[in-house]
Order: C-alpha cells, then sequence, then structure tokens
C-alpha cells in the first residue's frame, strides 16, 4: 500500500478529528474572548476567572495541534487536489495566523494576565492593547477558517480570500483597539 492510499483510507476518520477539533478549538477561543471582555469589566481577573481562561486557553491549544494533525491526513490523501485550491491554501494560511497568534497570547500576554492590575496599570498598557488586538484576530480567524471549511466551492483566487481577511481582521483591530482605549483609558 502505497502513502496517498494509505491516508486516502484514513481521511474519513480524520475529517471527523478535524470538524470536532475545529469546533472545539473555535468555541474555545470564542468563549475565551467573550469571558475575558466580561472578567475585564470589573478592571482585574480573579483566581477563578484565570482558572476559567486557563481551561479554555488549553482546550485551543490542544485543538490546534489536533487541527494540523487531522488537516495533514487529509491534504496527503490527495496533495494535488488541495495544493490547487485557492480556498485551502487561504485556509491553511489562516491557521498560520491562528498559530502565531496563539503562540503570540500564550508567551507573551498570558504572564501579564497574571498581574491582578494589568487593567489598571500604566505599564501594561502596550501589552493590554496588544492582547485585544489579538483577541479580534484570534476570533476573525477561527469565523474565516470555519466558513472557509464549510462552504463547498468558491470561484474566488487566494489573493481575493487573503485581501478579504486582511480588510476584516484590520477593521476588527481597529475597533479592539477602540474598545481598549475607551474602557481602560
Amino acid at each position: 500500500m502505497e502513502a496517498t492510499e494509505f491516508f486516502h483510507n484514513i481521511k474519513t476518520p480524520a475529517t471527523v478529528v478535524h470538524v470536532i477539533t475545529v469546533v472545539l478549538g473555535m468555541g474555545g477561543a470564542l468563549m475565551s474572548d467573550i469571558l475575558f471582555s466580561f472578567f475585564s469589566k470589573d478592571k482585574k481577573l480573579n483566581k477563578t476567572e484565570l482558572f476559567t481562561l486557563s481551561i479554555l486557553k488549553n482546550v485551543v491549544h490542544y485543538s490546534l495541534i489536533l487541527i494540523v494533525v487531522s488537516g495533514l491526513v487529509i491534504f496527503m490523501s490527495d496533495m494535488e487536489k488541495y495544493m490547487a485550491s485557492a480556498k485551502f491554501l487561504a485556509k491553511m494560511s489562516i491557521l498560520f495566523v491562528l498559530v502565531a497568534n496563539g503562540y503570540l497570547l500564550n508567551k507573551y500576554i498570558w504572564p501579564h494576565l497574571l498581574n491582578r492590575n494589568f487593567f489598571t496599570l500604566k505599564k501594561e498598557r502596550n501589552i493590554r492593547r496588544l492582547a485585544f488586538a489579538c483577541g479580534a484576530v484570534s476570533v476573525i480567524s477561527w469565523l474565516a477558517v470555519c466558513a472557509l471549511g464549510v462552504l463547498n466551492k468558491i470561484n474566488v483566487s487566494y489573493e481575493f480570500i487573503m485581501l478579504t481577511y486582511l480588510v476584516i481582521v484590520l477593521f476588527g483591530v481597529i475597533t479592539a483597539l477602540i474598545l481598549e482605549r475607551k474602557e481602560f483609558n
């Protein structure tokens, strides 16, 4: 049995895992962003709120790993088809943004959230802004990946998809920064 045939044979279970982990990852990310906004209203995060955000962070983290692995299996089942698909390439590009955004959130922002005065200290202002911007990138990227995943066929170029995505991300980041400024300055 050659590799392509092997991956073709396990494509269906990989697709099931892929869909479930996208739902879990997207749900975890969206709930995390919603709860972060709700929890930050009193300008502090208590232990329960941090614990809740930590659980959601882990759900998203492990979901992204499984999305990448199951997506790789799906890709390997018919590489030529997927490499010729603007939708697939855009989805992979946005997934890369999600992974990079998640790394930024975990590596640089999460340690600052543990500071009880994160929302009130002037020295935390830039990290707080980055947190809001990353939240916008996260929501938009998860929704974009999901939308691209459920669309059967789209007759637009990779460049058009990515330009549309980038414009929406830019609008989302600007909106998030305006909200952060209004709420915390």
